[in-house]
């Protein structure tokens, strides 16, 4: 009796090849968004950093709360460290907290456009083209 591959046998072999070609398919896809999310971050990890007085300080949610603490203390000026560890002396706090707040809602406003961009893309299996 010579070995033969019956229909059952056949369609169990394209139905397992389809769906390696759709697990591959897919994480190339995911491969490609997880590429563009990574890429976006650094984007926005740009716009977070502020130069002022030969300081460089990266604007995050903590370094608001801080500089908004020193504005509710009344303070004008301070001596704060920059993300560098150095000490930098802000003449102006609550003109700094401003800028830093604005700064900080813009690059928000961005990563969330393009990570909802991405996230439609991706639904979509259009992340290879973005």
């Amino acid at each position: 009796m010579p070995d033969s591959i019956t229909d059952d046998e056949l369609n169990s072999g394209l139905t397992v090849k389809s769906k390696l070609e759709e697990a591959l398919a897919y994480s190339n896809v995911l491969k490609t968004f997880n590429i563009n999310r990574e890429q976006t971050i650094a984007k926005i990890e740009n716009l977070l950093t502020y130069n002022l007085n030969g300081g460089t300080f990266y604007i995050d949610q903590s370094l608001i709360a801080f500089v908004n603490y020193i504005v509710t203390s009344e303070k004008k000026h301070a001596v704060i460290l920059d993300r560098n560890n150095l000490p930098i002396h802000i003449k102006d706090i609550p003109a700094f907290l401003t800028k830093i707040s604005e700064i900080y809602f813009s690059a928000m406003n961005e990563y969330y456009k393009e990570y909802e961009q991405l996230r439609s893309s991706h639904k979509i299996e259009l992340a290879l083209e973005i």
